[in-house]
């Protein structure tokens, strides 16, 4: 059974370089000003963060505690990959697809609740730029922090169906 419940390859590479990026973006919201641009902290983000501040106001905003809100869940999120790699490293497959299943679920709900907050507040955090660049550095990257996340969700949760509708 925890042979055919072994999450796929592709699945756990995800998790573990999603992980490493939401703690290194949730850090950056955290450590805000500092973690900005010429900030003490800054060398560690300006890089990434310098164009992404221009275009996305919420992360220049450090009063903006809905951000802050998200990466204290993105820290709680990463716990729990955390715990459902081990799982799955340890053959306990069954655990290891549930985790997997509730926290991609998380994911994809959190991002498209980034979405929905800018949007029912009249795009005050990204209304201001021009096509391209909301595109290019909001639309698709937290784009694929739906996507790929809530297809884990689906693969994870067929999976464990299947296991439930062989075992009845």
């Amino acid at each position: 059974m925890s042979e055919v419940l072994k999450l796929p390859r592709w699945v756990i590479l995800w998790l573990i370089i999603s992980t490493v990026i939401v703690l290194w973006d949730a850090a950056f919201v955290l450590c805000r000003p500092a973690s900005f641009p010429g900030g003490d902290l800054g060398f560690l983000w300006s890089f990434a963060y310098e164009t992404y501040l221009a275009v996305d106001r919420s992360y220049a905003d450090v009063a903006n505690h809905t951000i802050a809100a998200f990466a204290v869940m993105s820290i709680l999120e990463a716990c729990v990959v955390c715990v459902a790699v081990i799982a799955d490293r340890k053959g306990r497959g069954y655990l290891a697809h549930l985790l997997v299943m509730l926290v991609t679920s998380l994911t994809g709900a959190k991002t498209m609740l980034f979405f929905l907050v800018d949007g029912m507040h009249g795009w005050p955090a990204v209304g201001h730029n021009e096509l391209l660049p909301l595109l290019a550095f909001w639309v698709i990257p937290n784009g694929i922090w739906i996507v790929v996340p809530l297809t884990i969700a689906t693969l994870t949760g067929r999976k464990l169906l299947r296991c439930e509708a062989a075992q009845v």
